[in-house]
Parts: C-alpha cells; structure tokens; sequence
C-alpha cells in the first residue's frame, strides 16, 4: 500500500463506452431522483433507480442498461451535473462511520441477544437512521442475488460508472466519506487493540510487557498515519504495517498455545474478530491512500463488496448460527479425541496387539451383554432400568479403558483431531494422499477391532451360556428374552438400520463430550491444580501428585466411557416416554446378545432363518456404527476449517481411487514397515503442560 500525495479521489478519463440506448423507464427514474427535493427523498429515488437496474438493468450479466446510463449522463452535461449535485448532497447528509466500521465485523454481544436481534430484525422495521449508511446500503442490496451480481460486475463496468457519476472537480464532493472512513479506521484500530490486550490473550502471547506489544502500539502508529503529510505517508504506512504484521504473529503465538493448552470458543471468537479488524483497516486504508485513481476504483470495488456482503451477514440468523458452529467445530476437533490415538494401528506390530485388544474387549464385552438382558428381565420402572443399563455400561467402556482394551466403532469418532490436523496442515495432493493412508488405517484397524469382538464375544458367550447350565442347571436367557434378541436385530423387521445410525451419532456425541472435558481440565489446567491442592497437606503430596497426573492421562477417555454408557443406557426409554422410534444398536453388544440367545437355542437353531438374518443385521450395524460416527466426525472437521465442498468432492475421489488402487490396504497393513509409533497428542499435551507448569 504506497502512498499518494493528494487525498482527492481524482478518475482518469473515462473509458469508451460502446452506444447503447436507455430504457425511458431508466430515463424516468433519473430525472426523478434528480428532481428530488430533500434528503429522504433522495433515499428513496436512488433505491428506484439501482433497484430497477438490479432487475432488469444487469440481466445476463451484460450491464447494458447500466453501461446506458452512463453513456446518457456522459452524453447530457446539464442532466449529469443535476445527478452529481444530489449524488453530493446524498453523501454529505449520510453518515458511513458503522457502516465501515461494524458492517460484517462478529458483534460483542452474546449469543442468545444477538440471535433475538436478528429474529426481531426480520419481523420489525430497522430502527437506524434514515441517514445510516448501513441501513440505506441495505436497502439497495437486501438479497444474496442483489450481492453476488455486484461482486461479480468487471472492473471496467464499476470504473466506467465510478468515473461517469461523480465529479472529478470538486474536492469537496468525497470529503465526508474521507472523514467517515478515517473515524472508522480510528475505532477499529482501538477496537482491535482492546482485544488484543485482553487478558486471556496477554497470557498465552509471547510480549513481557504491555509496552511491547503491537497491540498497545497499534492505535498511536493509526493516528500517526492518519495525521501524516504527504511527504510522510509511505513511511508511516510501512511502520503501520510492521505493526499489524507483529499482531498477527501474537495471535498466532495464541493460536499455537490452545493447541496445547486447551481452546476457548470466546478466545477463538475474539481473535477472528481482531483479524476482521485488521482486514477491514487494511481495506479502508487502500481507499484512502491507494497509488493511483486505478487502483483507488478497484479498492472501492472490493470495499463495497465486503460492506455489502457484510450487511448481509449482520442481518442473517443462519449466517450467524453458521459461524458460531464453525467456532464449536474448531474447539471440537482440537481437542476432541486427544486420548483416542492408540485406537489406530499404525504398524503391523501394533496391528497385532489390536487383535489382543479386541479379542479382550469382546471377553469382558460377554459379561456386559449378559447383565444388560438380566435388566431387560427385570422389568423394573423405565428410569431405573434406563440407569441401570447406562451404569452397566460405563462400567464397562471405563473397565476397557483402564486394562487396554478395544471395543469396536468407538475409535472413528475418537480421532477427530488427527484428522483435523490434516485438514488443518496440508493441501492439494498431499492432504488427499495422508488422508487416504489415515482412512486405511482407520478401516483395516476397525476391521481388526470388529472381527475380534465379534470371536470373543460369540465364543465367549457359547463358553458363558455352557457354564451357566452346568452351574444352575437352567439356561442363563428364558425364551421369550432369546426370541426377542432374534426380533430386533432382523434387518427387515426390525428398524436395526435406523437405530444403528442413531447409535453412530451416540458415538460421536461421547467422543464430543470427551474431548470438551478433556479442554476443560486443560485449560483450566485441573491437574496442576488437583496436584497443588491443600488436601494434600492431609493425604499427602505425592498422592495428590498422583491422582493429577492420573485425571491428566485419563479424563478424556473416562468421561467419553461415562457419557456413552448413559446416552446407550437412556436412549431406549426417552423414545419410549415421547413416542419415538429411539432404540440403539452396537455392534459388539449386539453380536453378544445374539450369541446367549443362540447358546440358548442350541445348534438347531443355526439353521433356522432368523438366526441368518440377525447375522445380517450384526453386519449392517457394524457398517453404519462406523461409517456414521467417523462421517460427523469428518464434517465437522471440513467445516472447522472452512474446506470448500468442492475439496471435499477431491478428496473423496482420492479416497475412492486409493481404494481400488489398493483395496488390501484398507483390510490389512501390506505397506507399513515396522516402525516407532508417533508420540501421542496428548502425551505431548501433558508433557508440554507440565513444562509451562513448571516455567509459571
């Protein structure tokens, strides 16, 4: 951004402008607006006149009634110093300061006030000014088709018409936008630098010091450039930028500091609206300061752009709820899954152990599956029974989590943040390709995981079922239970397809939970402060110690155990209160419930056709547990970091190519050499705690 020495917004000639003939209805209207004898209707007559051109004036992008009049105003002097005088007195009555310096900048206010503004926006009247800038400028683009179509006007066009419909003469003509955009300028620039010095900010930024930081030195090296000559312009621009440059560096410094210890969504929200801040100085400042008329028109193209779309975005609740979901997306995925990394097999080596694990977790899977059909049996009142299941549960998936052990589907939606850093760290090719190697990790892992479960549970069962007989002398199931496992997991009778999906989205929800607490804790670092506890004082230092660094490896996983136990336990009986089809199906449950019911049965029943289907079922179940949770967790993912959907389409080409390239890579580790796994992501994050405890 150089310099120019004179402020005034001087054109260079007009560009030729091809005959065209304009509509008498365009002729009208401009003699109406310049036949205007006060302000309001000055408002009033421009709204015609550009709404009459977005209509009919712009069709198929040929701009010829908009190219018309401005070779009628070119061709008629007297009519085109009429438009230039009430185009003058227009620009000195509005008042353009919250247009350029709030229009599409993320408010302070909260979210339910802000989304009750927006609701009320769309029922009452604005209550601003007529000469608001911002409510006029909405007025003259109050749709997304209005928007586009002036984002996408060539530059000829908007310079024909920029050159055309003001004065090149009167220096006086742009002196109250000026003023207004050198306000705006001075109010972002505090506005940013209050931001930037909050304390949340100065705690996880590099500067020692208030005095340090570019933020604190923001708003004087504004006012410097401001203030200027002309003959210091160019240098207070380049010690202006060096500024906003070592600002960005600081939010990048915070940005990296969440990545380890913990994300909020108001500190993520507050540094996207300083970057707004900076953005829209930068923007303002090309205008006032561009090198040349050229370069000033396309500045104000741009400009204009961004305000409109912004006003746009002000008004819209589902821009908005979009935005604030991208921010919960963001916190989501950097932190979601950190204890979910030993559930990908990296090499053959670990692809092994997954085998033991699954193989475990289908054993102790045996034992869950039987107490959940003795709560069934029991018949006891729905909030108990619910309780009771979802106990039962979380006793299980925290009992798979002390001894290492694997239960099938539960990893897709526990690894969001290694795939969210491969959004988030590379491009083009390259992210298609690690993306491609992570879902084959992630699938022939899945497999590994699914077909162990799905052995030791059944196996286990049969042993299960034979014990229990020679012990009690009767069979562990009654009939009535047996049959009923073979009605629900039939995948044509039943809704076993739907309720797999909902049991999907249960897993996603419980990796969601896991990792907001497992922030939580870091954030707020809770291990260092459990450690630093005066109970310790009674119990002990070293226990206390200890009982942190436990939280610190742990709470993550235990909470998600927890939290899906009780989402399983409760699903049933909140659909059956209000009514609705709600039940859940897991894979590895599943398959164990079946097993006693078949145990039960005896081996006549395994060529009955129920027997068969319920097998179908079990197979149906596993592929939308998986491919369910792992596809939310994907979205959420793209969305956080704002991945267009026509990557996303390339990825999922690359992906589909990968697999029929290599579909054995997707069942079993033929390309990984044995090699030393990666450190953890939450190792690290504890490791890196811990240091940052150690340095406070």
């Amino acid at each position: 951004m150089d310099p120019v020495t004179n402020n005034t917004p001087a054109l260079a000639s007009p560009p030729a402008i091809p005959a065209r003939i304009p509509s008498p209805e365009l002729i009208r209207l401009a003699e109406a607006f310049c036949s205007g004898t006060d302000p309001g209707s000055h408002y009033r007559r421009l709204g015609r006149l550009v709404h009459w051109m977005q209509q009919r004036g712009i069709s198929n992008h040929n701009y010829e009634q908009l190219l018309a009049l401005a070779q009628y105003l070119r061709a008629n002097p007297e009519m085109r110093a009429r438009f230039h005088a009430k185009l003058g007195e227009l620009l000195k009555q509005v008042r353009s300061i919250s247009l350029f310096a709030e229009s599409g900048i993320p408010s302070d206010v909260s979210l339910f006030s802000e989304i009750i503004r927006r609701i009320v926006g769309r029922i009452l009247p604005s209550a601003r000014s007529d000469t608001d800038a911002a409510k006029f400028l909405t007025r003259l683009y109050s749709s997304n088709r209005h928007a586009r179509h002036f984002a996408e006007m060539p530059p000829e066009v908007f310079e024909v018409m920029a050159t055309v419909c003001t004065p090149q003469d009167d220096p006086e003509f742009w002196e109250q936008p000026r003023q207004d955009l050198r306000e705006a300028v001075r109010l972002l620039a505090v506005r940013a630098s209050s931001l930037g010095l909050k304390p949340e900010l100065r705690q996880r930024s590099s500067p020692d010091s208030v005095f340090h930081s570019p933020f604190y030195r923001l708003v004087s090296r504004t006012e410097d450039l401001l203030r200027a000559n002309p003959d210091e312009t160019r240098q207070r621009i380049v010690d202006w930028q060096g500024d906003v440059e070592r600002c960005r560096e600081e939010m990048a410094a915070v940005h990296r500091h969440m990545e380890n210890s913990g994300v909020s969504v108001g500190l993520v929200f507050d540094l996207k609206k300083i970057e707004a801040c900076l953005t829209r100085m930068e923007a303002l400042l090309m205008v006032l300061y561009a090198p040349n008329s050229e370069e000033r028109i396309l500045a104000v193209h741009s400009l204009l752009d961004r305000l409109i779309a912004g006003r746009l975005s002000d008004d819209s609740l589902g821009a908005y709820l979009r935005d604030n979901l991208n921010l919960v997306a963001r916190k989501t995925v950097e932190r979601t899954g950190r204890s979910g990394e030993h559930y990908i097999a990296q090499s053959r080596d670990e692809y092994r152990l997954m085998w033991l694990a699954a193989l475990g977790g289908g054993l102790l899977t045996v034992f869950t599956a039987a107490v959940k059909l003795r709560i069934l049996d029991a018949h006891v009142p729905p909030f108990v029974e619910a309780f009771a299941a979802g106990t039962n549960y979380a006793i299980s998936f925290i009992l798979l989590q002390v001894f290492h052990l694997v239960l099938a589907t539960k990893q897709p939606a526990a690894t969001a943040a290694t795939f969210a850093g491969i959004v988030r760290d590379r491009r083009g090719e390259e992210r298609s390709s690690k993306f491609a190697d992570f879902v084959a990790r992630i699938t022939r892992s899945q497999l590994a995981a699914a077909l162990g479960n799905v052995i030791a549970v059944s196996l286990g069962a049969i042993a299960f079922e034979k014990l229990w007989s020679v012990f009690f002398r009767q069979s562990y199931l009654v009939n009535e239970s047996a049959e009923h496992v073979y009605e629900t997991l039939h995948p044509f009778v039943s809704l076993t397809w739907f309720y797999a999906i909902i049991t999907g989205v249960i897993l996603w929800l419980a990796a969601l939970a896991g990792g907001w607490c497992e922030n939580f804790a870091v954030f707020y670092r809770l291990p260092e402060a459990i450690a630093e506890h005066p109970l310790g004082l009674r119990i002990g230092v070293d226990r206390m110690r200890a009982i942190a660094r436990s939280i610190d490896r742990n709470l993550g996983g235990w909470c998600t155990s927890i939290v899906l136990g009780y989402l399983l336990g409760f699903t049933p009986e909140i659909g059956q209160f209000f009514g609705l089809p709600l039940d859940v199906r897991h894979v590895t449950l599943s398959t164990g419930t079946l097993a006693l019911a078949a145990a039960h049965f005896g081996t006549h029943s395994l060529s009955d056709n129920w027997f068969y289907h319920a097998v179908g079922g079990i197979g149906v179940t596993f592929v939308l547990n998986l491919s369910v949770s792992f596809l939310i967790a994907a979205v959420v993912a793209l969305r956080a970091y704002n991945v267009r959907f026509n990557e996303q389409l390339e990825i999922f080409a690359y992906l589909c190519k990968a697999a029929v390239r290599s579909p054995l890579r997707f069942i079993f580790p033929v390309d990984d050499r044995r090699q030393p796994r990666p450190p953890k992501a939450g190792a690290e994050d504890a490791s890196t705690n811990r240091q940052n405890a150690a340095a406070d």
